[in-house]
C-alpha cells in the first residue's frame, strides 16, 4: 500500500429504522414516525393569494401569478380526489411552487409520502436548495429527502477492501488519497459532495452497487452512508428524486424509493424515454470488460478470485476462464465491429446478426463461480452477486440475438470504443398503465412543453394516461412585447447542393446584428462542427463556444461572462438551460428538430402508426421546437428574438402546428426588421 495515507476514520452514529410486518404476506412497509404533529389547515389562496403568506415572505419581489393558483388549485383538487392531472405551464408561471405548496399541505395532513421526480439536476437542486428551504419559512416544517441511486454512495466495506487489497492502481494513488481524506469527514458519502471528479473506474470500485450491499449483514452497517440515507427518505414526507430514479423503483417493483402515494414529474415530456430506457435489455464491451475486471484485473491481476481465503483447483479453474473469456468477448465485439461496417447505429431485424460465442461461456463461468470454496458470509455474497452479474450478461446476449421479445426493437451501435447490444419496448403505454397510473393514487405530469398544437393526446397516447384531467396555462410574459420571430426566407431545400454554404451566409449575417449573446441550436454534430469551422475562420472577433470543447456548466459560464460570445450546441441544449437576462438576447434554430426517421426506435415505433409524420414526428418535433423557442424569455424584464433558419415552417403545411405551439409575438422574414429589433435593444 505504499503511497496511501491512512488517517483514522472517526466513527459514525447508529442507524435504525420502524418498520411493520404486512399482514397476510412477506412485505415489508416502512412507517413515518410518531408523534404526528398537527398543523392549521391552510388554504391555497391564503399560501399562494395576493395576500397570502408567500407575498408576505417576498416582499417587494413577489409578483403575483393567477396562472400559479390555478395549478396550485388543481393540484390540490387531483389529491384529494385521487386522479390524474396533466398541466403544462408556460415559462414564468411559477410550476414548481405550484405542486409543492399543495403536495406539501397534502402529505402533510395525510401523514403520507410523496414523490417529485424531475429530468434534470439543475431542477432537482434549485427545488432542494431553494424552493424547500422557502417554503419552510412559510408553511412551517416538514421532512424531505433528497434520494439518489445507490452507486452515488461511499460503499465504507468495498472502500476498505479497496485499499486493504490493493486494488487500486498505480495512477490511481492520488485520487485515492483525496477520496480517504474525505471519507473522514463527510456525513453524507454522496459524491456530488466530493470537491473532484474521481476516476470512474476508481470510484465504480468504491460506490455502493445494489447486489454487493450486504444490509444488516454488513460489519459497517451502523456507519454506512446508504443505510442513514434510506433512514431519512423513511422518514420524509417529500421525497425529491428524479426521473430515472423513479423507473429503476418501477422496473424493480419498489425496491428503490419509500412506499409513496403520489408523484409529480416535473419535465414529463422526458418520461417516456427514460421509462423505455429502464426497460429495455443491453449489454456492452465496457459491461463485460467491468466484470472479468472485478473479478481478475487484467493489469492488476487483482480481484475477487485473488481475495477468497481457500485458493484451491476451483479457483484456477476460474481464474482461467476469465482470461479465456477476455479473447472471447474481444472476438464477440469484433464481430459487432464488422457487422456495423461503417455505421454508428444499426437496426438488427434479424436473430443471429453475429455468432453467439459468448453467452455459454459466460454461462460456464456463472457456475464456476457458484462452485468456489468460500471461507466467509462475505465471500459467499460477492461471489453470487458476481455469478449473477454473469448469468444476467448471458441472458441479455442470448435475448439480443435470439429476439424473442415481442414488442421489442434490437439494434447494435458504437460511440467510440464502446460497443452495445440493445432491445427496447417499442410503446411503453400499457406498462405505464398498469405499473404506475394504475397502482399510484394520484400522478401529476407538467413541463412548460406537453401539448402540441393545443392538445396534450400526443403525450397521453405515448404514456398511457387515460382520462386525466387537463390544464393548459399560458405563460404570464409578455411576448407580444418582449420577444420577435424572424424566419429567414430561402432555406426550405436542405438537400439542395450548396445548402450549407447559404446557411452559414445567413447564419453570419444573423450575428453580425447580434454582436454575441447568441445561443445556436442544432440538430446534428455533423452541421455544428462545419459551421463552428466556419465561423472561426471568417468572424474571428466573436467568441466560439462549441458544445463538447468543455463541460456544459463551464460553457454556459464563459458564455454569460463575455457578450460577443455565439454557444452551438444540440440535444441536451435544446432543453434545461436556464440563462436570464441581457446575457442571451437571440436563439437560433438551425432546423426543425424532426427526429432522424431511420433511427431504430423512433423507427420502430413510426411502423406501428397509420401517419407516423403527423401522429409522431410533427407533435415530437413540435415539443423540442417549443423547447427551444422557451431558452430566450426567462423572465418578465427579458428581450431579444428567435431565429429559425428553416423555411419550411412558413412554407410547409405542418408548419403551422410549430407557429401555433409558440407564444403569440411579432413574425417577420424582414431581415431589416431584424437588425431594427436589436438596434433597439441597444439603445
Amino acid at each position: 500500500m505504499a503511497g496511501l495515507s491512512t488517517p483514522k476514520r472517526k466513527p459514525k452514529s447508529a442507524v435504525g429504522r420502524s418498520c411493520t410486518q404486512r399482514s397476510g404476506g412477506n412485505e415489508t412497509v416502512c412507517l413515518l414516525p410518531a408523534p404526528v404533529v398537527l398543523y392549521l389547515p391552510m388554504k391555497i389562496v391564503d399560501i399562494l393569494g395576493k395576500t397570502g403568506l408567500v407575498a408576505d415572505a417576498m416582499g417587494q419581489a413577489y409578483e403575483f401569478r393567477p396562472q400559479q393558483m390555478e395549478m396550485a388549485e388543481a393540484v390540490q383538487k387531483a389529491l384529494r380526489s385521487k386522479t390524474h392531472l396533466v398541466v403544462e405551464a408556460g415559462t414564468g408561471v411559477g410550476k414548481s411552487l405550484a405542486y409543492l405548496v399543495p403536495l406539501i399541505l397534502w402529505a402533510r395532513d395525510e401523514n403520507c409520502r410523496v414523490v417529485i421526480a424531475t429530468y434534470t439536476k439543475a431542477l432537482q437542486q434549485q427545488i432542494i436548495k431553494k424552493d424547500i428551504p422557502f417554503l419552510k419559512t412559510v408553511l412551517g416544517d416538514f421532512r424531505v429527502a433528497l434520494c439518489v441511486g445507490g452507486e452515488n454512495y461511499l460503499c465504507l466495506r468495498r472502500f476498505d477492501q479497496l485499499r486493504m487489497g490493493d486494488l487500486y492502481e498505480q495512477a490511481e494513488i492520488d485520487p485515492l488519497n483525496r477520496l480517504f481524506q474525505w471519507s473522514t469527514h463527510t456525513r453524507t458519502g454522496l459524491r456530488s459532495e466530493l470537491s473532484f471528479e474521481p476516476p470512474w473506474g476508481l470510484w465504480g470500485k468504491a460506490c455502493r452497487e445494489a447486489d454487493l450491499c450486504f444490509g444488516r449483514e454488513c460489519a459497517n452497517y451502523k456507519d454506512c452512508f446508504y443505510q442513514k440515507g434510506k433512514l431519512l427518505e423513511q422518514q420524509a414526507q417529500v421525497l425529491v428524486a428524479n426521473h430515472h430514479l423513479f423507473f429503476a423503483d418501477m422496473a424493480t417493483g419498489g425496491n428503490v424509493l419509500p412506499q409513496h402515494k403520489a408523484v409529480v414529474f416535473d419535465e414529463a415530456h422526458q418520461i417516456e424515454d427514460v421509462a423505455t430506457d429502464y426497460l429495455g435489455i443491453e449489454v456492452s464491451n465496457f459491461s463485460v470488460r467491468y466484470l472479468l475486471d472485478n473479478l481478475l484485473s487484467q493489469r492488476t491481476r487483482k480481484g475477487l478470485l485473488t481475495r477468497l481465503k481457500v485458493q484451491g483447483g476451483e479457483v484456477h479453474v476460474a481464474r482461467d476462464l476469465v482470461d479465456d473469456l477476455r479473447l472471447t468477448a474481444e472476438n464477440f465485439f469484433l464481430n459487432l465491429h464488422d457487422a456495423l461496417k461503417q455505421e454508428t447505429v444499426l437496426r438488427v431485424r434479424q436473430p443471429g446478426i453475429i455468432p453467439d460465442i459468448l453467452s455459454v461461456p459466460l454461462t460456464k463461468l456463472k457456475d464456476a463461480l457458484l462452485a468456489l470454496k468460500v471461507d466467509t458470509l462475505e465471500e459467499e455474497q460477492e461471489v453470487k452477486a458476481f455469478a449473477g452479474r454473469a448469468g444476467g450478461m448471458a441472458s441479455a446476449i442470448r435475448q439480443n440475438l435470439d429476439q424473442g421479445q415481442e414488442g421489442f426493437v434490437y439494434w447494435a451501435e458504437r460511440e467510440n470504443k464502446r460497443y452495445r447490444l440493445v432491445a427496447s419496448p417499442i410503446d411503453i403505454a400499457e406498462t405505464l398503465r398498469e405499473h404506475l397510473f394504475g397502482r399510484l393514487d394520484t400522478a401529476v405530469l407538467t413541463s412548460a412543453t406537453l401539448s402540441a398544437s393545443g392538445s396534450f393526446n400526443y403525450i397521453k397516447g405515448r404514456v398511457g394516461l387515460d382520462a386525466p384531467t387537463d390544464l393548459l396555462l399560458d405563460s404570464p410574459f409578455d411576448f407580444e412585447n418582449q420577444a420577435l420571430l424572424y424566419i429567414s426566407p430561402g432555406l426550405d431545400d436542405q438537400q439542395a447542393a450548396g445548402y450549407q454554404e447559404r446557411f452559414d451566409r445567413e447564419l453570419m449575417a444573423v450575428l453580425g446584428i447580434t454582436r454575441g449573446r447568441t445561443l445556436v441550436l442544432f440538430t446534428s454534430y455533423g452541421q455544428l462542427r462545419k459551421t463552428r469551422e466556419t465561423l472561426r475562420s471568417a468572424m474571428p472577433k466573436l467568441g466560439i463556444l462549441c458544445q463538447g470543447e468543455m463541460p456544459a456548466y463551464r460553457l454556459i459560464e464563459q458564455f454569460k461572462e463575455q457578450p460577443n460570445v455565439v454557444l452551438l450546441g444540440t440535444a441536451s441544449f435544446w432543453q434545461g438551460i436556464d440563462i436570464p437576462g441581457d446575457a442571451l438576447q437571440c436563439v437560433v434554430i438551425a432546423k426543425l428538430p424532426f427526429a432522424v426517421p431511420d433511427e431504430p426506435l423512433i423507427e420502430a415505433r413510426m411502423e406501428r402508426l397509420k401517419n407516423p409524420f403527423y401522429e409522431y414526428q410533427v407533435p415530437q418535433a413540435t415539443l423540442l421546437f417549443r423547447q427551444g423557442f422557451g431558452r430566450l424569455i426567462r423572465t418578465k424584464t427579458d428581450k431579444g428574438a428567435v431565429v429559425v433558419l428553416d423555411t419550411r415552417i412558413m412554407t410547409k403545411n405542418y408548419g403551422k402546428s410549430f407557429l401555433k405551439s409558440i407564444p403569440k409575438c411579432t413574425i417577420t422574414d424582414d431581415r431589416e426588421e431584424f437588425r431594427k429589433f436589436f438596434d433597439g435593444l441597444r439603445s
